[in-house]
């Protein structure tokens, strides 16, 4: 018998060369970024944006270098930088954050988000992975607008430096603004539709009539040239931080399950950011402190009045682990608004204590009082009207909105009309005794609006914790029954 003919040794495979290695995403990124991004990359909203920015900065770019006035280089070049600037920030600043309007509410429309969670995705990947999908998004357009300050460096006086911070301070503020509409997306219908319908016309018409003129004292802020400019640019973009966080954490909380604390750590995050907030700001002016820190306060009212209160024994083990001092602690930390009014309180006698080491003006107190009070309102009618609603959240922001319009109204009308009795008849709404609290000159008519700037949110603070009493004494029971628990657990 003939002997078998040897197969040939087959050589290696080669590794494949580098570029066609890059043609996919790596490993180490979170699937739900990759499965986001494909699909973003893909959409038209992004393709026709991406081109239609491109064509339309490459034609008033073409027309501007003819037309400028020669005589005044100097100009021209901020006409081009306002072109520039202008079309960028409609670009990050309305559209791209308005394409996360309904990424939560998608999920739970189709009923996808139990299939991701069984692929051991957390409810906080699946929220982060749709922020950093139209986030990376966001930076490619930027890099592809970077080329167009090379037209700006021929026209002179261009500070590089400066307007490119300014590119990436919009973007950081586009996450901010792509954050918020992530986290609202989990709101209703209604909701979502003013936030639409409302925000997307607001900051359309601010970057229309209003980032134009600002531009140069934009520039002139990221120079860092006056310590009290760079000092308001830290305190804001530590907002603009904070409100990322915040609203990724308002989406996560809708899907997360109820065992899983999430309100410990927001409330803990926010309190640090509100105090050292107000203190980098105090040093610019009481006025910028104040305001920051109730805008800072807003945002953690969102959360605290419209947590469902009710939460698995399971979330205490970690409270009575520490004894008699996690058990206080719980009471401002627990999930649900029972605890959330308490640690409000809290937040009102922190905000008054730092105004009184700091600036201790009357008017600086009711300001305070009457930021503060705004908030509570709008849970005390939530407590009154649908506090058995299952969607605390969405309510609580819709009446926000209303009494903020109502508010506005009430200013329009007293601006138009003579006297104040129109305030005193709204004097229940307490933003609407802020033309009288800031009078200049002192009269008897501001001393009883001090008063009741206290008094009526005094009033709100102690119906909510009067309706919070129920629920406060339940954690008792909630309490022994964890560290039952956890005693059968260790025996």
């Amino acid at each position: 018998m003939a002997e078998p003919i040897p197969a040939p040794d087959t050589p290696p495979r080669l590794p494949p060369p580098p570029f066609e290695r890059i043609n996919d995403f790596p490993d180490g990124l979170s699937p739900m970024l990759v499965k986001e991004l494909r699909q973003g990359l893909r959409t038209q909203t992004f393709v026709v944006l991406f081109l239609s920015l491109q064509a339309v900065l490459a034609f008033l770019l073409l027309i501007a270098a003819p037309i400028a006035d020669t005589n005044a280089p100097a100009k021209a070049g901020e006409a081009v930088s306002a072109i520039i600037f202008c079309v960028y920030a409609l670009g990050i600043l309305v559209i791209q954050p308005l394409r996360g309007i309904s990424a939560v509410a998608g999920e739970i429309k189709q009923n996808t988000i139990d299939l991701m969670v069984l692929t051991r995705l957390s409810a906080w990947r699946i929220v982060s992975g749709k922020w950093l999908s139209i986030m990376s998004q966001s930076a490619l357009i930027t890099l592809a607008i970077l080329p167009y300050l090379i037209l700006r460096y021929f026209f002179g006086g261009m500070q590089l430096f400066a307007e490119l911070a300014l590119m990436a301070c919009l973007l950081i503020v586009s996450g901010a603004l792509t954050a918020f509409t992530i986290g609202m997306s989990s709101g209703s219908a209604l909701l979502r539709g003013l936030i639409v319908v409302g925000g997307s016309t607001f900051m359309m018409g601010y970057v229309l009539f209003g980032l134009s003129q600002q531009i140069p004292y934009l520039i002139e802020v990221l120079s860092f040239t006056r310590s009290d400019q760079s000092l308001t640019l830290l305190a804001v973009l530590a907002i603009a931080l904070y409100a990322c966080y915040f609203f990724l954490e308002i989406g996560t909380t809708s899907i997360a399950p109820a065992s899983e604390n999430r309100a410990t750590r927001k409330r803990l995050i926010g309190l640090a950011v509100m105090v050292g907030s107000y203190l980098l700001l105090h040093p610019v002016g009481p006025e910028p402190a104040l305001i920051t820190a109730l805008i800072i306060a807003g945002c953690m009212a969102l959360d605290l009045f419209s947590e469902q209160v009710k939460f698995p024994s399971v979330v205490c083990r970690r409270f009575v682990r520490l004894g008699p001092f996690g058990r206080v602690a719980g009471r401002f930390l627990y999930p649900g608004w029972a605890t959330g009014a308490l640690f409000f309180c809290g937040i009102t006698l922190i905000l008054f204590l730092l105004i009184y080491m700091t600036n201790p003006d009357p008017k600086q107190f009711s300001y305070a009082a009457i930021g503060l009070g705004t908030l509570a309102f709008p849970a005390a009618l939530l407590q009154i009207f649908a506090r058995k609603s299952s969607n605390l959240f969405s309510f609580y922001s819709t009446l926000l909105v209303l009494c903020f319009i109502l508010t506005c109204i009430v200013f329009t009308i007293h601006g138009t009309a003579s006297g104040s009795q129109f305030l005193w008849l709204f004097s229940f709404i307490p933003a609407s005794l802020l033309p009288i609290v800031s009078q200049t000159s002192p009269s008897p008519e501001q001393s009883t609006a001090l008063l009741l700037s206290f008094l009526v949110p005094g009033i709100y603070l102690l119906f909510l914790l009067g309706r919070a009493f129920s629920h406060l004494m339940a954690l008792s029971g909630m309490e022994s029954q964890a560290l039952a628990d956890l005693d059968e657990k260790t025996s």
